[in-house]
């Protein structure tokens, strides 16, 4: 009888021990190389964000991201609903894989054929979801992200999915479906998004001689959007830009191109779509890609033209061609809502009365002219220097901010292709161009493809904030707007000066891959000093300029651009020869590494020698060209704006919105802050108390 108790605790202690070793065994099971999402590195390949980690980071705000766990926000639990089998509930999946062999196109479909987007719902896609499921009949499912994974330490690319399947709560108990961040999610219910149904709220008869007037200066994003959500409650938007609408703008830039005649006020920088309009295209940002703001944006263009894959793609982007034709639509649109847009309409001053904004000056072909307006939302871009001095010159508050200058660095696209697929998947790279798939194929050794798989034209970014600049100090260096299967173009508003800027058609089936490639410079630089004195806030402005002029220079004048192989810059000697580039102006030889401040010339060295040749191999290279010079990757001022009215500080009715006011950065983003603006403006005009406001979300990825 002693010895129960004995019995009893071994009895007791075995079985904690055993429960232990069991829970322990499950969990290795379930997740057997699972990592968190590390967001400190400085340095990335596009391609290594795998869909799991890069829908799963948008839950956090950008000043958790990089924060410790112990500082940031708690967040509170998901609610876990009362079990009723037959109840439906969305359940989100992440890192659904699919090998790219297995990925079928819908040959078919002939938008898809003329576009080359894939199915977003493929059959390969199913099977996988038959398999993981367990079930023959799928449930309700939607993709709602797809993205490339080429990471060299997986065995081959695979394309991760995202996706939302409905099912009873009973199958996602049969599945033992937990809800896991960034692995499988639980969804709330109410999934509307409120800022689609609230803006049919109208607020304003524009047919009442009271009705509201807001003047928004610019048709970039920011200024479109602006304009599109005050017309779409109902206030009328009356639209001006300097520049043209997209058709006489393209046969001005056309005009640039083949006979040297830059229209200053028409090109590749102002005009209806802002500078954004000859680019990329891209539509990725730090803002979050499921917030109902940028949801909206993204929808809207898919309803003026856009591919509707631009909603699920991992990396989305339009192309100039779709631009062109998706801003005409716009266009119409913002006219048959009640908005009016006057092209060739440049403001010269704001109407100022005592602090208070009445208006805008302008001057159009019939001469000059006063718009008076009830509020006017400044939404030009960052080229527009002399929109800066003007408001200088009013008294309008600005303040200098930290921005980046370098060069755009060009290489051939099958070397791209090569560094980042490899010998194997480097030929699954087509484009639909035979004569640049036959250049990719044929630096393979010639042969088809080994896969039957198609891969995307590859893109790349790198970044360091540990760039030596030889006087004392760590600059950060990145690459920034990657135009795969692009061009470099001329982006100067001067004859006088000499800036470049990238862009690519839908495609991307150029045989070059550009990129700018800068170093930082903050709003304190000692490199600054000598503008400072002589132009104080608007020192920054100067130096680009300064630099923008060396350039000119260099190349000789006449639109010609300077241009060093990269390995000859980092060695500090002329380039005794030049590989080809895409710049159809011309390029010249030149010393590019005498052109900077030694600062900016020695953290770019050392990234390139020390930092991005081991983050990418193959990467520095002699076939990497160097073309002077781009300065204007965003403005080097910001106009003050107060956080809870959004109006500049000292002018009243004044709203700054986008980039060039200084709070964004892309295209998504300064949409976004034209929204965000426009519900400022509404406050202004009628208060917060009007029906169907909508609540202010961040805009931008920093604090304002």
């Amino acid at each position: 009888m002693k010895k129960t108790p004995f019995i009893c605790e071994s009895t007791l202690v075995v079985s904690v021990l055993l429960l232990v070793s069991l829970f322990q065994l499950a969990t290795s099971f379930v997740s057997p190389n699972h990592q968190r999402p590390s967001y400190s590195s400085h340095a990335f390949d596009l391609l290594s964000l795998d869909a799991t980690r890069a829908v799963a980071s948008e839950s956090k705000t950008p000043e958790e991201i990089g924060q410790p766990k112990k500082n940031r926000k708690k967040k509170s639990k998901v609610k876990k609903p009362t079990f009723t089998p037959d109840a439906l509930e969305t359940w989100r999946l992440y890192g659904v894989t699919v090998h790219p062999d297995d990925l079928e196109r819908e040959e078919n479909d002939d938008s898809r054929k003329t576009k080359g987007l894939a199915t977003k719902f493929p059959e390969a896609l199913k099977s996988k979801l038959r398999e993981k499921l367990a079930m023959e009949e799928l449930p309700p499912i939607e993709v709602v992200r797809r993205s490339l994974d080429a990471r060299k330490k997986l065995d081959n690319p695979t394309f991760q999915y995202v996706v939302d399947i409905t099912v009873t709560q009973q199958q996602a108990r049969n599945l033992r479906w937990k809800h896991q961040p960034g692995r499988s999610e639980r969804l709330n219910i109410d999934t509307t998004k409120k800022i689609q149904a609230q803006t049919d709220v109208s607020i304003d008869d524009t047919s009442s001689e009271k009705a509201k007037r807001v003047v928004v200066v610019g048709t970039g994003p920011s200024g479109l959007f602006c304009a599109l959500q005050l017309a779409l409650r109902g206030v009328k938007p009356i639209l001006i830009d300097r520049g043209q609408p997209v058709e006489r703008r393209g046969r001005d830039i056309g005009a640039l191109i083949h006979r040297r005649s830059l229209d200053s006020e028409s090109n590749f920088a102002f005009g209806e779509g802002g500078a954004g309009t000859w680019s990329d295209g891209k539509l990725t940002t730090r803002i979050g890609r499921n917030s109902e703001n940028v949801r909206f944006v993204l929808e809207k263009l898919v309803e003026f033209g856009a591919p509707s894959n631009i909603l699920w793609e991992g990396s989305p982007h339009l192309g100039t061609d779709n631009l062109v034709r998706l801003l005409r639509n716009l266009r119409k649109h913002l006219q048959d809502i009640g908005g009016e847009i006057h092209f060739g309409t440049k403001m010269t001053n704001l109407l100022m009365e005592d602090g208070v904004v009445k208006g805008v000056k302008v001057e159009d072909e019939s001469g000059s002219r006063v718009i008076y307006a009830d509020a006017t939302v400044l939404a030009t871009g960052h080229s527009a220097r002399d929109v800066y001095e003007t408001l200088h010159t009013s008294g309008v508050q600005l303040e200098a901010k930290g921005f980046a200058v370098g060069f755009r660095i060009e290489h051939p696209q099958k070397l791209i292709n090569d560094i980042q697929y490899g010998d194997e998947w480097g030929p699954s790279v087509q484009t639909g161009k035979s004569t640049t798939d036959a250049v990719n194929l044929e630096y393979f050794g010639g042969s088809p493809p080994q896969h039957r798989g198609k891969l995307p034209v590859p893109s790349y970014r790198l970044a360091t904030d540990k760039a030596d600049d030889s006087c004392g100090s760590f600059r950060g260096v990145y690459s920034f707007c990657m135009c795969p299967g692009g061009q470099i173009v001329p982006s100067s508003t001067d004859p006088n000066e000499i800036c470049v800027n990238g862009m690519s058609f839908s495609k991307r089936d150029s045989v070059w891959a550009n990129s700018a490639l800068v170093v930082t410079v903050a709003p304190d630089d000692p490199i600054l000093e000598p503008y400072r004195e002589e132009h104080g806030v608007m020192a920054g402005l100067a130096f680009q300029r300064d630099m923008e002029r060396r350039a000119s220079i260099m190349g000789g004048g006449n639109w010609t651009v300077p241009v060093q192989r990269v390995t000859d810059f980092c060695d500090g000697h002329l380039s005794s020869s030049i590989p080809s580039s895409s710049y159809r102006l011309g390029v010249k030889s030149a010393p590019c590494h005498e052109l900077y401040p030694p600062a900016i010339t020695a953290a770019l060295k050392d990234a390139l020698t020390n930092h991005f040749s081991k983050t990418m191999p193959g990467y520095y290279n002699p076939d990497g060209l160097l073309h002077a010079v781009e300065t204007r990757t965003s403005s080097p001022l910001r106009i003050s704006r107060d956080r809870d009215s959004l109006h500049a500080p000292g002018a009243e009715n004044l709203f700054p919105a986008g980039e060039g006011a200084g709070f964004a950065g892309g295209i998504v983003s300064a949409a976004v802050d034209g929204l965000v603006v426009a519900e400022g403006v509404l406050d202004n005009l009628y208060g917060t108390s009007r029906p169907g406001r909508i609540e202010r979300s961040k805009s931008v990825g920093f604090a304002y």
